[in-house]
């Protein structure tokens, strides 16, 4: 049981694949495992740890200091899942890993708002037994109303504070735009040519802020090879050193956001960490141009309000990174079926944190979950807290045809 439940938890492969596993390794050691069990058990059993794990989430952040941290999915189906995690408020010196996290609540709705948010932040805190010191999150109006209406502090996510800043001060430039056109055209032109090696890196529909420095450093490159390219490819390419000021501008505005955020991330919001930050800001924007001066401003501000909730020797967490993990992993593991939305497998993302951890997965006592649990305690808790995805609706109105 623990070893088929760990191999599914810590190796990304169906619950198949484990089968098969099991079966290699009774072939090498003679039988060692004895039966082997069928997938379908081997999800039950993934499904009641999980459950268990659940459920007694918030016993170890009993006698700590901890934070929330929230968000909502993307679409699932025609669902949309939100997800708070305890995490601990003091920082460890280092970024937070799937180790520091606990699943306090997982809820479904067709959407949701900020009153629906602030219901689940007071569920989760009931876990616990008493409110966290704060909530992390990004700057949607949605987790900002939650937030307010759970009477919590909000700890802004430090990556989407950044990329939020960005926006507002690049997002509607000329220049900014029409570089940003003329570097998408070649992507359609000469995609299966032979100069689709020099091709600029894909750039993000949603978040798109969030992710430039990819780009930014194509650009960067591209400035410096340039003279070095074929006639043909200098000619497609003619854009970029066209734009060589902008480019430079960037490149510096990019070095100040990531050094922020690996500062932020690794050190913890704190007096000190702040102090290096504005050290970054007037090294690399407010000594440039008036769009780099007005950012370097809003990042500042920022940091001023941020740091007014934290201790003189205290550091807070204020990244946000680890749930986004968390949501990736899950939509990598569940069923591509784009008809489903989120069923009981959902129930693999508490053990998974669980068990990410070698030392956390010894102490676990795997008999005493299985023997706690029982399919009909996760039918219960389906019916209670998940919603009839569309491929239920789909097979239940079908099935009136036969």
């Amino acid at each position: 049981m623990r070893l088929s439940t760990i191999l599914y938890t810590r190796i990304n492969c169906g619950f198949r694949q484990v089968v098969k596993t099991l079966k290699v390794i009774n072939d090498v050691f003679d039988g060692v495992l004895g039966k082997i069990p069928c997938h379908n058990t081997i999800e039950n059993w993934v499904k009641k740890c999980g459950l268990k794990v659940y459920e007694t989430a918030g016993d170890s952040l009993g006698g700590t200091k901890y934070a929330q941290i929230t968000d909502e999915s993307m679409m699932i189906g025609s669902e949309k899942l939100l997800l708070t995690l305890g995490v601990p408020a003091e920082h460890q010196g280092r970024p937070l890993n799937c180790n520091d996290v606990s699943i306090l609540d997982m809820a479904v709705a067709e959407s949701w708002d900020g009153e629906g948010v602030g219901r689940q932040l007071k569920t989760a805190s009931k876990k616990v037994g008493r409110d966290p010191l704060y909530v992390i999150s990004d700057n949607a109006s949605i987790m900002n109303k939650g937030i307010r209406c759970a009477e919590l502090n909000h700890q802004r996510d430090i990556s989407h504070s950044l990329g939020m800043f960005l926006e507002r001060t690049y997002k509607n430039e000329p220049d900014f735009r029409e570089y940003v056109k003329l570097m998408t055209e070649p992507k359609f032109k000469y995609n299966m040519k032979k100069m689709a090696y020099l091709l600029p890196p894909t750039q993000r529909t949603i978040a798109r802020f969030i992710n430039i420095s990819g780009w930014i450093k194509w650009s960067s490159n591209m400035l410096d090879v340039h003279h070095t390219l074929r006639a043909e490819e200098r000619t497609v390419f003619s854009f970029v050193p066209a734009n060589a000021s902008l480019i430079d501008e960037l490149s510096e505005v990019t070095k100040c956001i990531n050094n922020i955020e690996y500062l932020c991330k690794n050190n913890g919001l704190s007096k000190e960490t702040v102090g290096k930050c504005r050290e970054q800001i007037n090294k690399r924007l407010l000594c440039g141009n008036s769009r780099m001066i007005l950012l370097g401003e809003s990042i500042t501000k920022f940091l001023t309000e941020e740091i007014k909730m934290v201790g003189a020797d205290t550091a807070h967490n204020n990244s946000s990174d680890i749930i986004e993990s968390l949501f990736g992993t899950y939509k990598a593991r569940k069923s591509p079926d784009k008809l489903n939305g989120v069923t009981s497998f959902i129930l693999f993302m508490p053990i998974y944190t669980k068990l990410c951890d070698s030392t956390k997965n010894k102490k676990f006592n795997f008999k005493a979950a299985l023997e706690d649990k029982r399919m009909s305690q996760i039918d219960a808790w389906v019916q209670d807290n998940l919603t009839q995805n569309l491929v239920q609706l789909r097979t239940k109105c079908l099935r009136r045809a036969v």
